[in-house]
């Protein structure tokens, strides 16, 4: 049983206060080191050769300073002209050439996605040559087979033709607040803005809708963030992210609001959500009960990687883009973080990858941790001992150790062949997540790369 003496908001001040990265791939860019393309190669060649191949996701990234964010300022402010995204596009084509190369072409496409901010470089019609050009490397099936997603800013839905994505394919998209919301003041918003929002993007034949709604700007006070999520749930969008705006690195390091009122004004967060129908996925993602992604999760296909929350499955991850992360299962990879650089090593007509990391037996070990606590809100100890015949306690002696307080205060609770995470750690999963991550803790950053981004198009969180 919990503590008594320790209120639900005192432990999960306390938990944001022991931090946690935010694990959407695990080892994170902080553990990669130089990647060479013949690595590259060879993992996507131990990928082919699978028994039973992952199906494939692939995703387009940008330069991080276009990158559209979820907390207020930290987003682009100016369009980028159309020479430079014709640029962008065509050496995009460049490298899905080369990448696509290497896959086997029976091997199906289950997802495409867009990085935040891409609808601002791109239009409708430069995306369409993307997606051209997959279907000449890659097996993208039908249109309707394919999950398409992308994310937009509700301060620019008016100029954008809806009409024109959803024609592609796209119907997954998540819609961020930062054009409605500013940090610094009480986090005045159009409550309009937001319900007139998700109406056009449904009228527009989008199927599936995530607002993100940001807490923890300085000054936000906890009426500012009902009457946000007020209007939020107003709007009826499928999913819902409560983006905490108060954490600003991978390793989980507060911009400055007090864990305590992180812990409020979360808490507060999913009351009103699940007070609303909407129930807890993991972390910080909340959706409706008859969204895909609580049916994954009943039945045990709910995936965290790079891209954040998604219903495939273990997926192979393959980024297209400056800073772009690809996943396959022995290994990962990103591309140059800087611009110039990967387009001169598409110029040369070089594959653009730049650092990753070759996973060890302790890495997959422990990533399965990882994945059990955040996607499914426990810890199957039994589970993980017959699959890679180990003694959990001996073997995470360690961990445990540091989770001891957690123990103590109720928040996880052994069963004998699970430990479970209650509803205050669920919430908090990161700092549970963190105790098994020895990267985190070890090895000193060799590279500084720029962090995935969770909850990106259309989010999965």
């Amino acid at each position: 049983m919990p503590d008594p003496m320790l209120s639900p908001l005192d432990r999960l001040a306390a938990n944001l206060r022991r931090g946690g990265g935010r694990y959407a791939l695990y080892p994170a860019p902080c553990a990669f080191r130089p990647f060479t393309d013949a690595e590259f190669r060879a993992a996507v060649k131990a990928s082919n050769g699978d028994p039973i191949p992952a199906p494939i996701a692939l995703h387009f990234d940008i330069p991080a300073i276009q990158r559209s964010g979820f907390c207020g300022l930290d987003r682009p402010r100016h369009g980028v002209g159309q020479a430079r995204a014709d640029a962008y596009r065509d050496r995009l084509v460049r490298e899905i050439g080369l990448v696509g190369s290497l896959f086997d072409r029976d091997r199906d496409v289950v997802q495409v996605s867009l990085a935040p901010g891409m609808t601002r470089w791109m239009d409708a019609g430069q995306v369409g040559e993307l997606i051209e050009s997959l279907d000449r490397h890659f097996h993208l099936r039908s249109a309707d087979a394919v999950d398409f997603a992308m994310t937009l800013d509700l301060d620019t839905l008016g100029t954008t033709p809806l009409r024109d994505w959803a024609g592609l394919g796209f119907g997954r998209v998540g819609i961020g607040l930062a054009g409605v919301v500013e940090p610094g003041g009480p986090a005045a918003f159009d409550a309009g803005a937001i319900i007139g929002g998700v109406e056009s993007v449904r009228a527009a034949g989008f199927s599936n809708l995530r607002v993100e709604v940001p807490y923890g700007l300085p000054g936000q006070c906890e009426s500012a963030l009902e009457s946000l999520l007020a209007a939020t749930i107003a709007a009826e969008p499928d999913r819902i992210g409560v983006r905490n705006c108060a954490i600003g690195t991978e390793d989980g390091l507060s911009s400055g609001v007090p864990e305590p009122m992180q812990a409020r004004l979360l808490l507060r967060a999913a009351d009103r959500l699940e007070e609303a129908g909407y129930l807890h996925v993991g972390l910080d993602v909340f959706a409706r009960p008859q969204d895909p992604l609580i049916a994954a999760r009943k039945h045990g296909s709910l995936h965290r990687d790079a891209l954040g929350y998604g219903v495939h499955g273990a997926v192979d991850l393959i980024g297209f883009g400056v800073a772009a992360i690809s996943q396959m299962g022995g290994c990962h990879a990103q591309n140059p973080l800087d611009l110039a650089t990967w387009e001169a090593r598409l110029d040369r007509g070089q594959r653009a990858v730049d650092h990753g990391i070759e996973l060890e037996d302790d890495d997959r070990i422990r990533a399965a941790v990882i994945q059990e606590i955040l996607c499914h809100g426990r810890i199957s100890t039994a589970v993980i001992e017959e699959q890679f015949g180990l003694d959990f306690r001996e073997h995470f002696a360690e961990a445990l150790l540091r989770l001891a307080p957690l123990f103590e205060e109720g928040s996880l609770v052994p069963d004998g062949r699970t430990i479970q995470l209650d509803r205050i750690a669920r919430l908090s999963a990161r700092a549970v997540a963190c105790c098994f991550d020895r990267w985190n803790r070890t090895h000193a950053r060799k590279f500084t790369p720029q962090p995935p981004r969770t909850a990106q198009p259309g989010g999965g969180g």
